[in-house]
Formats: structure tokens, sequence, C-alpha cells
């Protein structure tokens, strides 16, 4: 066994990591499903783990350089999928961001990430002698999924695509005076956004800003998220014994603010060793990015470390009161099957390129 396991060039941390971080996951929805709390999370999460391990190793096994011709009509497939949410979506929460197909309820914005990231990388794999024409074409082509999943509204996924836009920008061979000048107008820019944004997301803001300005109201997650976090101490309280999350004191205990009931069940240890697996995770990825021999898995896997470290870094600040509640999930560890299954494809991408990184060569 140990002889197979030396052939098999793959890069186990990327195997690992995440696999430890779905076992803090399911101890924790297992806490929550034990009080009879939304009793059926744990078997769903299950199913959903079982279809992004098949669709990892499926993507780590496919040639990720495959996918390059056929990014473009991903990424159109991905619009019309929006669209079709924007006609046929199922709202929840008042935000319109669900497709219905019976036995499945799939996000199209969780899915328009990976389209985005395999043509950003597409995009700018062979610009050599590039100008503002090639980059104002790129943020046209951004501009109409990114509007759509405004139009939702989804803050959340809306950033991550700013992040995955501006990531395959700064990883291009674009000149330095024209990224200067990205950098400049984005800063420019954030007041259009402010305006841009629902009544509700500003009071979000404006709730992580001052809580105590409407503790009962739009302030209440955060305040019960803090108090979550701190209520597990060093040790933490254990799993099942984890009152704040298990009694429902603590809003999407299973989703946006897991962390909180995970800290809680392990204390400052247990939040602490889950950190760690992030900015490890995150450090292979980057690792896996510089290694790649071609322009195409150099941007993919700097798109996909960005989009996980944007996501860890945000969930976990909202949870523990450093940033504004926007709704955006734990990479495998919050529960929900959409952003598991892209997770884990994107995951398994960079897996691809780590494999492939001794056959290719720089353009």
């Amino acid at each position: 066994m140990k002889k197979i396991l030396t052939k098999i060039d793959i890069d186990w941390s990327i195997v690992v990591t995440p696999v430890l971080l779905l076992l803090c996951s399911l101890s924790t929805l297992y806490g929550i499903s034990s009080f009879g709390v939304k009793s059926d999370i744990l078997q769903n999460q299950l199913i959903f783990i079982g279809a992004g391990v098949i669709l990892y190793f499926l993507s780590a096994s496919f040639d990720y350089r495959r996918l390059a011709p056929i990014s473009p009509y991903l990424f159109v497939a991905g619009i019309v999928f929006l669209i079709a949410v924007e006609l046929f979506g199922q709202s929840v929460f008042g935000s319109k961001r669900w497709i219905d197909i019976g036995f499945f309820r799939f996000q199209p914005s969780e899915m328009m990430k990976l389209f985005t990231v395999l043509f950003s990388a597409f995009y700018f794999q062979n610009i050599k002698n590039s100008n503002f024409k090639t980059l104002i074409k790129f943020f046209l082509y951004m501009l109409v999924p990114t509007a759509l999943i405004v139009q939702q509204p989804d803050l959340g996924t809306s950033l991550v695509m700013i992040i995955i836009m501006m990531t395959a920008i700064f990883s291009s061979p674009l000149p330095r005076k024209i990224l200067i000048i990205v950098a400049a107008l984005s800063l420019l820019l954030l007041p259009i956004g402010w305006l841009s944004l629902k009544d509700y997301q500003k009071q979000r803001l404006v709730s992580f800003v001052n809580p105590e300005q409407d503790p009962l109201g739009s302030g209440y997650n955060v305040r019960q998220s803090k108090i979550t976090v701190g209520s597990g101490g060093f040790y933490g309280k254990g799993f099942g014994e984890a009152t704040q999350s298990q009694l429902q004191f603590l809003p999407v205990s299973h989703i946006d603010f897991i962390f909180a009931g995970f800290a809680e069940a392990t204390g400052f240890i247990g939040s602490s060793f889950m950190v760690f697996l992030f900015a490890f995770l995150i450090y292979r990825i980057f690792s896996i990015a510089i290694s790649s021999k071609d322009r195409f898995g150099y941007i993919v896997c700097n798109c996909i470390g960005v989009i996980f470290a944007f996501q860890s870094f945000v969930n976990i600040g909202m949870n523990i009161g450093l940033m504004p509640v926007t709704g955006i999930p734990l990479p495998f560890v919050s529960y929900g099957g959409t952003s598991l299954i892209i997770s884990s494809i994107l995951l398994g991408l960079c897996q691809s390129v780590f494999l492939r990184r001794r056959s290719l060569r720089f353009d």
C-alpha cells in the first residue's frame, strides 16, 4: 500500500485539509440536529459530501487545460441560469437565488463562480500586448452576471464575483501602469457601490459599525454570534452541550453562523484549529498556482485561492463581529449542497493543476 501511495503524485494536503473541515462541519451539525433543530440537515449534508467527493476526484483527474476552449460556453450557460433564476427562481428570505428541480434546489450564482474563474483565466491566458481596450471588454463581460446576481439580491456572491475579476486582472500580464489605474478606480467607485445597495444591506453595514443601535433588529445576529463565540470559552462546551446554537438563540446556526456554533462547542482551541486549517489550505492553493507551468492554471488557482481566502475571512469575521453580515458561506463547513459541490470542484481543479505541473511550460 505504501508503494502505491508514493506513486500517486497528488497533493495530499488539499485532500486531508478539506476532510478535516468537513468533519468539523458534521460535528457541529450533529450537535444542532441532536436537539431536533432541522433534524434532516445532517443526513442531507452527508449526501452533499458524497456528491462533492465524487466531483472532486472527477475534476482532479480531468485535464484542466481542456476546459479553456469551452469556458466561454460555460460562462454563457451560467448567465442563462441566472436569467432563469430571475424568471422562475424560488424566493427565500426576500432573495430569489434558487431554482428548485424537485429532488435538489441549486443556486446558479454559486455555479457562476466556477464558470467565471475558468472564463477569466481563458480570457487572459494568451494576452501579451494588452491595453485598456482589453480591460474594458473584460469589464463588460463581467458586468452581465454580476448585475444579475446583484438583482437577486445577493451581496455576498456579488463581492466574490468582483474579487474573482480583480484577481484575474492582477494575475494577468497587463502592464503595471494599467494595474495601478485599475486599483485607483476601484477605490473611487466605492461610493457608487454604497448607493447601489438595498436599504437592508445598508442597515447591515450600519449595524456592523454599531450593533447596539438596533439590538433586536438588524444588530441581533451580530450580537448573538459574538455571545455564542464567547460562551465557548477556552475549551468549549462540547457537541450536544452548546446551548446558544442548539436552543436557536443563534440564527441560521447551520449556514451563516456555523463557525460560532463550532466555536461554542470547541472553544478557542477548536476555533483556532479551524482557522489554521483554512490558512494552510489557502497557502497550499497559492503554492500550486506558483508551481503551475501555464498561465491558465496559474490564474485558475490564484482565483480559487482568493475565493477561499475571501469567503473564510468574511464568514469568520462576521461571526466574531469584525465584518458585516453578507450571507457568504464558510467553505466545506456551512450547510448547503451547491456551495459544497462547487467548492469541491474548485479544489479538484487545483489538484488537476498540481498533477500536471511537470508536463507544461509557461508560454
